[in-house]
């Protein structure tokens, strides 16, 4: 754990590799599972203004053991940041696997795939790089190319994947108009050409009438539910290609083993950091909540239980006390009256909006000290997380906690003329099953709050473990080697509790054999 750009993924594949020395045996799973990381970077991470190669989901690599020899592994994937595939802040990125095909794809591929120049989509701002960035990229096509056919893609589901991501980016630039006759809404004449380039058959789908109320008396073009429509394909077809990614390398990774024999298991969760930008929205308060339940269960296993034990045995004890994060977590995950669960039910509401769901906050934690209302014209409140106070910007959270989908957009994926489209809809109908709740408002698909869930299924298994703790400083803000920023680092540890175990370490009894084990001795 550590904040955003201290080196979690960068140690994550050191200690890997030492794991893999350490265990030599099946030489060649141990090279496989160490290759994947190029294809989950390149469609997992993302430049941000804190680190270049950000993670934007979270990893839980399982290692399977028999005799100290790694005999399989399987790759879990949380909370993967879809929302940035549609909307980049400035001086930030998509996914890298964007620029990684305008920098290696051959003009004549470039033209099987309807792509133009970079500065033409909406989706990658129009943004591209200096001559040696875009080599640095060439290059790591080359690498993407190399994992897809050593983790198995054939060559039709390579190209079957490279035009989904080359049609992603042509629906981002389909805009829309409103018909004078009827008052629906139509594509823009402009827009045809890149509706054609993503897909044809969509055009019959994305036109939705907007009917007149008197609350509403024009429409906005690009806040209209068209828009959403073309954002949320885009964002579901470009997470399935992901899951699909990682289904792939399980079966490439999967043991091969007797389902008798008793394997042992390491597990090494590579999760973002804690994020503090100038704009945070839903999916910083997404990452910061799972920050808090991670050091919530540092905590409880470094100090609470820790000191238990201590008490339970009658040893002489002066009580450590530490920063308990336990009231934040109650602000955020409290039922019924904590801000997810304020969320959900507003998000139930098909007339709530940001602001009702703001207001509704500042009336529920009035006076609460880990809360603050926001401040001036900007809609928005602040937590006082574990890491310090973060301003959350409150525009698009619910539609993003509803996580919509037309229903009628759902048929596009199944009789699309793409293979790999048309599977990975088949493959990953369980959604419904997996989702905490689905309600149907005005033909949307809304499943409450999938995030929750995947962080509560993550927690589940990080308690059923025995766990070791690795804290990842960060030097300096910079992003600059060989710079150390002391106060910055002083920050870092004091809030992460580093201090107070490092006097549970000192004061307290860090061998703890058995009664067998001593006597032995």
């Amino acid at each position: 754990s550590g904040e955003s750009g201290a080196g979690k993924t960068e140690s994550t594949k050191l200690l890997l590799q030492h794991i893999m020395n350490l265990c030599k045996g099946n030489l060649q799973l141990e090279q496989q599972i160490l290759q994947v990381n190029p294809l989950l970077e390149a469609f997992g991470n993302a430049q941000t203004v804190m680190n270049d190669n950000s993670s934007r989901f979270g990893k839980y690599i399982q290692l399977s053991f028999h005799k100290n020899t790694v005999r399989g592994a399987k790759l879990s994937e949380y909370l993967l940041e879809k929302s940035r595939v549609v909307q980049q802040d400035i001086r930030e990125r998509n996914f890298h696997i964007f620029y990684y095909m305008f920098a290696g794809l051959s003009t004549e591929e470039k033209e099987m795939y309807g792509l133009l120049d970079p500065s033409f989509y909406r989706y990658i701002s129009g943004q591209f790089g200096t001559e040696d960035v875009v080599q640095h990229w060439k290059h790591k096509y080359e690498e993407v190319c190399n994992a897809l056919d050593m983790v198995g893609f054939q060559e039709q589901e390579q190209v079957d994947m490279q035009a989904i991501l080359a049609g992603v980016l042509s629906l981002g630039n389909v805009t829309f108009e409103p018909e004078e006759s009827n008052g629906s809404v139509k594509v823009s004449g402009v827009s045809q050409g890149w509706l054609k380039a993503a897909a044809v058959n969509v055009l019959s789908q994305l036109v939705c009438w907007v009917p007149y109320s008197p609350w509403s008396p024009s429409v906005s073009c690009s806040s209209c539910p068209c828009a959403d429509a073309r954002d949320s394909i885009a964002k579901v077809a470009y997470g399935r290609v992901f899951g699909w990614i990682v289904c792939k390398i399980n079966e490439l990774l999967a043991e091969n083993m007797d389902p008798e024999v008793e394997l042992r298991e390491i597990g090494i969760l590579d999760i973002f950091g804690f994020e503090n930008f100038a704009v945070n929205r839903f999916e910083q308060l997404c990452i910061n909540l799972a920050n808090e339940q991670l050091q919530h269960f540092f905590n409880h296993h470094i100090f609470q239980l820790e000191q238990a034990a201590y008490k339970e045995e009658e040893l002489p004890w002066e009580t450590i006390t530490f920063n308990n994060n336990e009231p934040v977590l109650n602000l955020l995950l409290a039922k019924p009256l904590g801000l997810l669960s304020l969320l959900d039910e507003q998000s139930a509401f098909p007339q709530a909006t940001d602001k009702t769901f703001v207001d509704k906050l500042n009336s529920s934690f009035k006076g609460n000290l880990h809360f603050e209302p926001g401040r001036g014209h900007v809609l928005g409140f602040s937590i006082l997380h574990y890491a310090g106070k973060v301003q959350y910007t409150a525009g698009g959270f619910l539609e993003k906690n509803r996580d919509t989908l037309p229903a009628n957009i759902n048929g596009l994926f199944i009789n699309s003329i793409t293979p790999l489209l048309s599977m990975l809809q088949l493959l990953l109908q369980d959604i419904v099953h997996w989702a905490l709740r689905v309600l149907c408002l005005a033909e949307l698909l809304v499943f409450l709050c999938p995030h929750q869930h995947s962080l509560m299924v993550l927690m589940e298994r990080l308690y059923s473990a025995s766990p070791h703790f690795v804290r990842c400083i960060k030097p300096n803000s910079q992003k600059e080697p060989g710079v150390v920023d002391s106060q910055l680092v002083l920050l870092q540890l004091c809030y992460n509790g580093l201090l107070e175990t490092i006097r549970i370490r000192r004061d307290g009894f860090s061998w703890r054999p058995s009664f067998e084990e001593f006597a032995e001795r």
